[in-house]
């Protein structure tokens, strides 16, 4: 059996591409349904983030078995197998193992060091486990990468200063109107980039910040975890966008929740932020005189500015990563069922 990763991020294609192909439950569902029986996919494991999808996969023939995930991908999204072939990456064997190593280190991250790709980790295998889709291999891979990347981030300084790609949002948003922390924001959402969005805007001393979600018993829950934070209910997020300068969307919906028809008659400037993969705000907001829209692409820049101040640090975590893969092969050996992969380094451009 040979472990490979198909992966397709925000470097090998656009935000329209990597929309098409993020994975929330349903997308799941729908892949582990459609290629666990088959002959080629023994285990898999499905992570997606708001710049990256990557299919996690225990196979005996990689080839036989990207080019029918391509198929599938293809079914699921419309994207040409052609194009799909070009924009991912597959990893297979040692190279595959280093590259979920590094993934779950922040070292592939749009932030070096952040820290969210660990919670999104531990979903994306969770979810998979659950639904029985993993075995003895991609547990013990997953237990050991999520493990090295919580010593990484304690006994280095890749994490040291990190900010996050929610933290590098609310600096975006405070460039563009310096004025931001005396004027309302709302977010919507209430997983991890809304959490850590609230607790930046908290240590900021911001107090003008509503939440709101679809699930309203979550952002109660925010409301008495932080100071300053009004809970608005869902159904009156549109009829009460003229009260804001800020909107912060982080959701996962298939549909646009903000139109340039929603916003085009607002007097009042207004900077929109959308962490969503698939988008929640159209981009045609963004041609509005008074508005401004801040999305996954444009953070990269920032981004870039806090990546010199840790990079030094990245040979260090090279040699954790290199002891944690060590200790893989190692229970390899014990289990006398040493995985083919080890032999083979390949990578699909």
């Amino acid at each position: 059996m040979v472990l490979a990763v198909f992966s397709i991020h925000y470097q090998s294609a656009d935000i329209r591409l990597l929309e098409k192909v993020s994975a929330n439950k349903d997308d799941m569902t729908f892949y582990l349904n459609g290629l666990l029986g088959e002959l080629f996919f023994n285990e898999m494991t499905i992570i997606s983030t708001c710049n990256r999808t990557e299919w996690v996969f225990v196979t005996p023939d990689p080839k036989k078995a990207v080019d029918m995930l391509v198929r599938t991908i293809k079914t699921k999204t419309h994207i040409s197998c052609s194009v799909l072939h070009k924009i991912g990456e597959l990893h297979i064997g040692p190279d595959a193992l280093t590259h979920l190593f590094e993934l779950a280190s922040g070292l592939k991250s749009m932030v070096l060091g952040e820290n969210e790709i660990l919670s999104q980790i531990k979903f994306g295998h969770s979810f998979c486990m659950e639904f029985g889709a993993t075995g003895a291999l991609l547990n013990k891979i997953f237990q050991s990468i999520i493990a090295t990347g919580k010593l990484v981030r304690s006994s280095t300084n890749i994490s040291k200063g990190a900010h996050s790609v929610s933290s590098i949002a609310i600096d975006a948003i405070h460039q563009k109107n310096p004025n931001f922390l005396n004027e309302p924001i709302l977010l919507i959402g209430a997983g991890s980039m809304v959490q850590r969005a609230l607790a930046k805007l908290a240590s900021m001393g911001h107090k003008y910040v509503f939440v709101s979600n679809r699930t309203m018993s979550r952002v109660e829950h925010l409301a008495h975890a932080f100071d300053h934070v009004t809970v608005m209910p869902y159904a009156s997020i549109k009829k009460r966008l003229h009260e804001f300068s800020t909107i912060y969307i982080a959701i996962s919906s298939k549909s646009l929740m903000i139109n340039r028809q929603d916003i085009q008659h607002l007097r009042q400037e207004i900077v929109l932020v959308d962490l969503g993969i698939p988008r929640n705000i159209d981009p045609e907001c963004g041609r509005l005189d008074h508005a401004t829209l801040i999305s996954i692409p444009e953070l990269e820049s920032v981004s870039n500015a806090t990546l010199s101040a840790r990079a030094d640090d990245i040979p260090n975590v090279r040699v954790i990563i290199q002891d944690a893969i060590a200790d893989i092969k190692r229970w390899e050996d014990y289990r006398q069922q040493p995985v083919k992969s080890w032999k083979i380094t390949a990578q699909y451009a």
